[in-house]
């Protein structure tokens, strides 16, 4: 497919040049739910990010997915048959990042009456799994203004998977769980879904596009008129907007 925007699951603002946060979701019949805490890199031009560095709730989830793939709970295959997997090998997380994405990816319709199911390269427990992502100036403000505490049942709700990742390391990572804990309660509050990308049945879907400067500036219009009544998120878009101008966009 080449390189594509993508929006901001929340605001439908672009990612692209402002840093973006990644949520790992497992795909359920009732819908999609978050395994992971966020993962917060650079996106990639291709539907991933670049994870940063050193970060103690995506080291606990990179190990959590080596264990799960040794014994067969978590199972990755390529996208081109006769390609070899390689999982877990020297990228780190950005190994599984890559199945992760190519299980929705492949799966974008190619017209409006094509339905959306994502390919099940990634799966965990038999669930494929794919991922959200948010654009980090608006993630930083709406963490910023929040009131949720640092649980996992605020984060999480009753998920199990999660449990199994940090339960016995949550303190390790108070501030990333308490972070989730306030997107997952924005999520609710403005009745919004977790969904990747190309899901269309969602407020913010991507198709595949790439976007000018004056396109993105029309998104960004669209979001502040979205969240007029929002001053967080009105906040995280006067943030968004001062990054894209230190890249030299906008």
């Amino acid at each position: 497919m080449g390189f594509f925007d993508i929006k901001c699951v929340l605001t439908g603002v672009s990612v692209d040049f402002v840093g973006a946060v990644l949520v790992v979701l497992r795909c359920t019949p009732s819908g999609y739910e978050p395994i992971s805490l966020g993962i917060p890199g650079d996106y990639d031009g291709t539907g991933s990010i670049f994870p940063e560095g050193d970060d103690r709730a995506v080291e606990l989830f990179y190990d959590y997915l080596v264990q799960q793939h040794r014994e067969g709970r978590f199972v990755v295959k390529p996208a081109v048959d006769g390609e070899v997997v390689d999982f877990p090998g020297e990228y780190g997380v950005q190994g599984p990042l890559t199945y992760i994405m190519d299980s929705w990816l492949l799966a974008w319709p190619h017209d409006d009456d094509e339905p959306f199911t994502p390919m099940p390269l990634a799966t965990l427990d038999g669930d494929t799994v794919v991922y959200a992502l948010i654009a980090q100036p608006v993630w930083d403000a709406i963490v910023a203004a929040g009131s949720a505490p640092a649980t996992l049942e605020a984060a999480f709700g009753d998920g199990t998977i999660p449990r199994e990742i940090y339960g016995t390391h949550a303190a390790e990572v108070a501030p990333q769980l308490q972070a989730l804990a306030r997107i997952t309660e924005f999520v609710r509050v403005h009745e919004l879904r977790w969904a990747p990308p190309a899901d269309p049945n969602q407020r913010y879907p991507s198709h595949g596009d790439q976007w000018g400067e004056e396109e993105n500036a029309e998104l960004v219009t669209q979001a502040r008129l979205d969240y007029r009544h929002s001053p967080a998120v009105l906040a995280g878009l006067d943030a968004y907007v001062e990054r894209l101008k230190a890249e030299g966009y906008g």
